[in-house]
């Protein structure tokens, strides 16, 4: 019996992981987590987490329109110095508006909250950031080695 289970397992368990591996990103339950995690590190009362939330939301939203506007322009890459020059030039240009949209943001934030508030929730929303970054390169990076540990074997 237990040699039974023992290769049930062994049979099973790549499967499970291949499918944890293969989970769809879920923006809403990535934000829900950000906040709970901004929420219990910067020791937030539920007026000042939604003072922040709403507009740390609010420029996000607006972040990421941003980003799509440059990854376009990822997907045909320029041939000629005449249009690498264009590239650059709008890459700088996008920089310098995502900046002022944060300072836009920023400057709200520090009149509905303290800036201490303001400045422990945008570190550890880096923080957060860079974690999940983190912990999804590793995921990836185990990906990479099974398959190449598997392709190796079938040589």
């Amino acid at each position: 019996m237990k040699q039974l289970l023992i290769i049930f397992f062994i049979l099973v368990s790549p499967h499970v992981l291949r499918a944890e591996q293969n989970r769809k990103f879920d923006p809403e339950a990535y934000r829900m987590e950000m906040k709970n995690y901004i929420i219990k590190k910067a020791s937030l009362s539920a007026d000042d987490a939604q003072k922040f939330f709403k507009l740390y939301d609010e420029m996000r939203t607006k972040e990421r329109a941003l980003f799509r506007k440059t990854r376009i322009n990822k997907h045909k890459p320029p041939r000629t110095d005449e249009e690498c020059r264009k590239a650059i030039l709008q890459k700088d240009n996008t920089e310098i508006e995502l900046k002022k949209l944060q300072l836009k943001y920023h400057e709200s934030m520090l009149k509905v909250l303290p800036a201490s508030v303001v400045i422990k929730c945008l570190f550890y929303a880096e923080e957060f950031d860079r974690n999940k970054l983190r912990e999804a390169s590793q995921r990836h990076s185990g990906h990479r080695k099974e398959h190449i540990k598997r392709s190796n074997k079938e040589r």
